[in-house]
């Protein structure tokens, strides 16, 4: 599992590399993209998400997209957060990446 570490309050590009069994990126150019992050797995609800249309998708054909995390999503208490992937396709086909980790730490102020 990854580990991503962010100050409180802010602003990041994040970059998610989607890759099959093979190691070849997966072409996530006709996906619906959803960023979930939340403190516990067994929570209904995210801290915060991106939708599609926040991603970049400019590299999508290649497995690679990448969304921005504001200021506001970020600044949450310091812990360590889970965060997904959801990949969904026309028709029942819905995938989910491997969990990661979003480590959000105390900003340091003068």
């Amino acid at each position: 599992m990854e580990k991503m570490v962010i100050k409180q309050g802010e602003a990041k590009t994040v970059t998610f590399t989607v890759k099959d069994a093979l190691g070849t990126g997966v072409d996530l150019s006709g996906a619906a993209l959803l960023l979930g992050v939340k403190k516990d797995k067994s929570e209904a609800e995210y801290t915060f998400s991106k939708d599609d249309d926040e991603f970049d998708k400019s590299q999508a054909a290649n497995g690679i997209v990448s969304v921005s995390l504001s200021a506001e999503d970020t600044d949450q208490p310091e812990a360590t957060y889970i965060g997904e992937l959801k990949c969904a396709w026309d028709g029942p086909v819905i995938k989910k990446s491997e969990d990661f980790f979003l480590q959000v730490r105390r900003a340091v102020t003068a």
